[in-house]
């Protein structure tokens, strides 16, 4: 290969004859188009914009950070801030808790960030807390090239929202309700005091929490012991699902009856004759006309015998006290002869007198007899006890005051009662093995325990509801009677609502009402709590009502208990009756106990409760809380208080797991 030079020729190219005819270019440009040991320069030149890219990018870093952390102060500010509204108002102390949660959320000093500003504030009527946060963050590298700080502003907005929400309460207003409980703070309270402050704690927070919405609110409370009141909601919805609603229904009750003397007189008269004839000679000188006439007691018989004159044949009669005397008289004979008497001669005159005396003897004889029907002269003789049917017509209607009273059966004292409201339940079957299906409640297997179904409308006697009627109830132990109206033996709580909004003053009124009666019947307060939440059940018309905005409804039911289940066989009218006499939940069989029992039905409503979209929040309040009550509640809604204080918190708890806190911006 052979290798030619060739720079002659380029010296001798035309390009560079060109080239030399162009004036010489500015010594830059020329560095520039230098390809000859240009690095150093370029590098040495590259250094400042580099230095300002990177120590950007640090401040810029730094910046982000700080403004992360900013807005999450800021976040945490205005979310504190919404809670701590009081129904709706934002005042200082509002104010005062966005701070201070902003505050621990974002030290001034930061990345040595000054001027920290936070700035909140709510429209009028709105439910949104705004807020604006600001800072100065000095810079590093950036500050070489002018830039010495960097100002960070961000802005934030929380809104506590409510849907549709109702709350049912179901309350244990029991006895114990009526003890104190320490207050948290080195005191003591009434329980059923703490009960009243804490739901009005909850409404204020669900009513802070709507505020400025159009978010419909509605409660429904049920107090509950042995028994419920609930019979003014089923007389108003339909009469016809009592019985009683017609003027021929009975209803029977252990209880007592009153049993009546009543005497009657039997008077009997018997009449005893006694007779006697006697004859009479008048004389021996009578002719037969005059001795007939003698024997016909004529005139002249008047003064031998002291009467006045009779007509002729006719007895005399003299009656005295029962004695009635009958003489009459009758010739016999003339001169020895009885009949056949002819002559003129005077003979002697024989004459019969016959004498009747009757005496008359009246016996009156008296005989008593017992009844349980009242009859005119009747007196009352004893009380006899046992099941009895009572009309209850009159009484159902007496829940209305413009009906009156009725006459309590079981007295003789002319007492009378009215119905309060409380119900012996429909029938049931007294089986052992009590479960939540998906057709419903079973007992047995069968789906005829009428009591546990909590959507059927009665159709027959069997599925209607009857008056609990307090004051008939007796209960009986060697034939003595033992009954304490109103003490617990019979235990009548205040009246159920159904779901309604309620103003403040509405809901203060209900609760102050509440009293405390009766043992602690969870089943029966569960089984109408959940009726009255029900959407397929008997108030369905007023729990399915239109809310008037296109939001869904939330449901919630919030059981409160003070105590653990109880369970009387003896000695105790509940809702089932006197279990004792009438069977119904055990049917005499010890085995389950009655307790075990009612624990499994309350656990089977509670599950019902859970499959119809209600979410079941669980307080013990003062008690342990059970696996039970752990078991009923939905999942993470399950609550224990100590004292009032941690009672009021697991109500705001709740309350605030009810509204939706979020952030909108």
């Amino acid at each position: 290969m052979t290798i030619r030079h060739t720079d002659p020729q380029r010296h001798d190219s035309p390009a560079q004859t060109c080239a030399a005819a162009q004036p010489p270019r500015p010594v830059l440009n020329r560095l520039i188009g230098s390809k000859r040991g240009n690095v150093l320069p370029i590098l040495a030149a590259s250094i400042l914009p580099m230095a300002a890219m990177i120590g950007g990018a640090v401040d810029m870093s730094r910046a982000y950070m700080v403004k992360s952390r900013i807005q999450h102060a800021c976040d945490a500010g205005v979310l504190a801030g919404r809670r701590a509204m009081e129904r709706g108002s934002y005042n200082d102390a509002a104010r005062a808790q966005a701070q201070d949660f902003f505050d621990i959320n974002f030290k001034e000093g930061y990345n040595r960030t000054t001027n920290v500003v936070f700035n909140t504030s709510n429209a009028s009527g709105s439910s949104t807390v705004l807020g604006t946060a600001s800072t100065i963050m000095p810079t590093t590298i950036m500050g070489m090239f002018g830039k010495e700080t960097l100002t960070i502003a961000v802005s934030c907005e929380a809104e506590l929202n409510l849907s549709n929400t109702d709350v049912t309460f179901v309350l244990d207003v029991t006895g114990s309700m009526a003890w104190t409980i320490p207050n948290g703070s080195g005191g003591t309270v009434v329980r059923i005091d703490a009960l009243r402050s804490s739901v009005m704690s909850f409404y204020d927070t669900l009513a802070s929490a709507s505020a400025g919405s159009n978010a419909r609110i509605r409660y429904s409370f049920v107090p509950y012991s042995t028994n419920v009141n609930v019979g003014e909601l089923l007389y108003d919805a339909n009469t016809q699902w009592l019985i009683g609603a017609n003027p021929a229904d009975t209803w029977s009750y252990q209880s007592r009856r009153p049993i009546w003397s009543i005497t009657t007189s039997d008077t009997t008269t018997d009449v005893s004759s006694q007779s006697s004839v006697d004859y009479q000679t008048y004389g021996t000188t009578l002719n037969p006309a005059k001795c007939t006439n003698y024997g016909n007691n004529v005139n002249f018989d008047q003064f031998l015998w002291n009467f006045r004159p009779s007509p002729q044949g006719t007895p005399i009669v003299v009656t005295s006290g029962n004695v009635k005397t009958t003489t009459s008289y009758e010739p016999y004979s003339w001169n020895g002869q009885t009949s056949n008497w002819s002559g003129t001669n005077r003979r002697t005159c024989v004459r019969k007198r016959t004498t009747v005396v009757e005496t008359t003897t009246t016996t009156t004889t008296t005989t008593t007899v017992e009844s349980p029907v009242w009859q005119s002269g009747a007196t009352f003789a004893r009380w006899e006890y046992g099941r009895f049917a009572f009309p209850v017509h009159d009484f159902v209607r007496s829940i209305k005051a413009a009906n009156p009273a009725v006459l309590t059966p079981s007295e003789v004292n002319g007492s009378t009662s009215r119905w309060t409201g409380c119900i012996e339940e429909r029938d049931t079957i007294p089986g052992g093995v009590i479960v939540n299906t998906a057709n419903g409640i079973t007992v047995d297997g069968s789906s005829n325990a009428h009591d546990l179904n909590i959507d059927a409308l009665p159709t027959s006697d069997a599925t209607r509801w009857r008056p609990y009627w307090e004051e008939t109830y007796f209960f009986r132990n060697n034939d003595l009677s033992m009954k304490n109206h109103n003490l617990g033996y019979t235990a009548c709580p205040s009246k159920a609502t159904l779901l309604a909004s309620m103003s403040r003053t509405q809901v203060q009124d209900y609760v102050n009402g509440l009293v405390t009666v009766g043992g602690t019947y969870h089943d029966v307060g569960l089984l109408w709590g959940a009726r009255l939440a029900s959407p397929q059940g008997p108030f369905q018309s007023t729990v399915n009502a239109n809310p008037g905005n296109a939001g869904t409804v939330s449901r919630h039911m919030i059981f409160m208990t003070d105590g653990e289940l109880t369970s009387y066989f003896e000695s105790v009218a509940s809702m089932y009756g006197v279990e004792q006499y009438d069977l119904r939940v055990t049917g005499g069989s010890t085995d389950p106990s009655m307790y075990e029992r009612q624990r499994r039905r309350y656990l089977a409503i509670c599950e019902a409760i859970k499959g119809k979209g209600i979410r079941l929040w669980v307080i013990a309040f003062g008690t342990t809380l059970t696996t039970d009550l752990q078991t009923c509640a939905s999942s993470g809604s399950a609550f224990t208080a100590a004292n009032s204080t941690t009672l009021n918190a697991a109500f705001q708890n709740i309350a605030k797991q009810i509204s939706e806190l979020r952030l909108t911006k």
